[in-house]
């Protein structure tokens, strides 16, 4: 890629693949790729095609220091490549068809949401959901036998359900799971209270039913600059509004304002480094145990 400030840069692709993975990928300095490239990747279980996010560039340093990616972009997919994806997708629909032969008779309601073999035809990929865990050995052992193949066979979750189809988040946008976030992290209610957002269920769940995986991007910045703002319940005075008292009735954590409700009855929003606190709010240890109970934990 370069060099920058004396330092060896090294180009980088995240490179997404079909069951939800996304890879770091060294990109040969010869190569040329844009987002949405279809490449052949080499990963630790061989060679498979995926589709390029974005890129970015790191320093390449050494010893323990060393950043770059451990797998590789080997090329942009040929013509002749995509047609042999194309014939590894009508051996998956085999294959698939052979599972839900094998677990019909399982109790669970098993279901099917995707189904690939990787490029090379070394390892096949089925990822289902079922009610309650099922028992499916002997279709292991029956596509190992039939189509020579390692099998990767996961039960998955709601949450995995959701990144595997696809689908629009509230925000109008493709969710995070199914385009760039590789691992889920935990979320819980208390990142939605410090970010003052209703705790409507339709306002912080997902379209997987849980609680949406963005509440933790920002929760830090809303966590830091809420310590500056006096909490709900304070008690304030208002300098700029002929002294008036009342008390914090909401917070707009990014804007540094308040809203108060003043003791003759009016409501002023203000900020909230023009306010005089005369009684902080006092939090009910209890409330503080009954919050980190109502944690929701994304890595079942």
């Amino acid at each position: 890629m370069g060099w920058h400030n004396g330092e060896a840069m090294v180009a980088v692709a995240r490179v997404r693949m079909p069951e939800n993975g996304v890879f770091q990928c060294r990109v040969p300095e010869a190569l040329t790729l844009l987002p949405g490239d279809r490449c052949l990747v080499e990963l630790d279980y061989g060679l498979d095609i995926g589709t390029v996010l974005y890129l970015y560039g790191i320093s390449e340093g050494v010893g323990e220091e060393d950043r770059t990616p451990a797998y590789r972009v080997v090329r942009k997919c040929s013509e002749n490549e995509l047609a042999r994806e194309a014939e590894q997708a009508e051996r998956a629909e085999k294959a698939k068809q052979a599972f839900m032969l094998s677990a019909r008779h399982e109790k669970g309601h098993v279901k099917v949401l995707h189904a690939r073999f990787s490029y090379g035809g070394g390892r096949f990929f089925i990822r289902y959901t079922a009610q309650v865990p099922v028992d499916l050995r002997r279709f292991v052992g029956q596509v190992q036998r039939d189509f020579k193949t390692q099998v990767d066979l996961w039960q998955v979750g709601v949450r995995d359900e959701a990144a595997l189809i696809g689908c629009l988040g509230t925000c109008g946008r493709a969710v995070c799971c199914c385009t760039w976030q590789r691992q889920f992290q935990s979320v819980n209610v208390r990142m939605a209270k410090t970010q003052e957002m209703s705790l409507n269920p339709g306002s912080i769940n997902g379209t997987c039913g849980r609680l949406k995986c963005c509440l933790r991007f920002e929760y830090e910045q809303y966590r830091v600059a809420g310590e500056l703002l006096p909490d709900h319940g304070s008690l304030v005075r208002c300098e700029e509004h002929e002294e008036a008292e009342g008390v914090v009735i909401g917070r707009d954590v990014m804007r540094g304002r308040i809203t108060v409700r003043t003791t003759d009855g009016r409501y002023l929003t203000v900020a909230a480094d023009r306010v005089t606190v005369k009684d902080r709010a006092i939090r009910d240890e209890r409330a503080e145990e009954e919050e980190e109970e109502e944690r929701e934990d994304f890595a079942d």
